[in-house]
């Protein structure tokens, strides 16, 4: 196993950070990996907006779904949809005239615009951690829909796809499981299983807590961050929901 390998392996989600700052060029070298990632058409329908204000993190450390370690990372970047600047050209160039079907964005470019951040994102990640540097996924950016549109000065056709919160730590936690690989690898088509199939792939958890389902689904699906994330996706993907072209 090689250490580009060795360190996917060995990635956690790091939720406790240290005070060292990451220096100037690794978060160019960060940068550069995101940018290199594989992207739809080369349009790279994304934008990267990079954050170190400890003002501005404190606000994210509330707004999203209130995770206070959030304040204590040197770096966040939120990685948005971006699909404005295309756009943006478009309409300079005439294309509304010359094409007429064209009334903006549609639901296509908003799918590949999440293709190319969460890609980039995961790039991002990847060069992070290589380097020493501590990550955790923030997805709950997606939630607050007046506010962190506000907050970051998002144009039309954007929208948060992920934040990735970054920074040196003193104790790597210990790595989660991961459900065993014949549930998740289904060979040349998705696999026919009946409930004992569900009921195995789950059955480390049921052992545990007979009452695991229930429990997870009221701390996550009857949530209160997930009923608000959900009215603030309606509301972003009401900008992409033109008829078809």
């Amino acid at each position: 196993m090689n250490e580009v390998t060795k360190q996917l392996m060995e990635h956690v989600s790091i939720r406790k950070f240290n005070n060292q700052d990451i220096p100037e060029e690794d978060i160019s070298t960060i940068l550069d990996a995101a940018m290199r990632g594989a992207t739809g058409g080369n349009m790279m329908s994304y934008s990267i907006i990079k954050i170190q204000s400890k003002d501005t993190l404190k606000k994210l450390a509330i707004s999203c779904d209130n995770q206070p370690f959030i304040v204590d990372a040197n770096l966040a970047l939120l990685f948005v949809v971006d699909n404005y600047k295309w756009h943006r050209l478009f309409q300079l160039d005439g294309i509304p005239e010359a094409f007429p079907a064209y009334n903006g964005p549609i639901i296509n470019d908003m799918i590949l615009g999440m293709q190319d951040a969460m890609i980039a994102a995961q790039n991002a990640v990847i060069a992070a951690e290589s380097l020493g540097i501590g990550t955790c996924y923030i997805g709950d950016i997606m939630e607050r829909y007046e506010y962190h549109k506000e907050l970051f000065c998002l144009p039309e056709y954007t929208m948060p796809a992920t934040m990735v919160v970054m920074g040196y730590y003193d104790k790597k936690p210990k790595r989660r499981p991961r459900f065993d690989r014949r549930f998740v690898v289904f060979d040349e088509s998705y696999k026919k299983f009946d409930d004992d199939f569900i009921y195995d792939m789950f059955s480390d958890y049921l052992e545990e807590d007979p009452d695991f389902v229930k429990k997870f689904y009221k701390r996550k699906m009857d949530a209160e961050f997930f009923v608000e994330m959900h009215r603030s996706l309606l509301l972003y993907l009401e900008q992409w929901m033109g008829p078809a072209r």
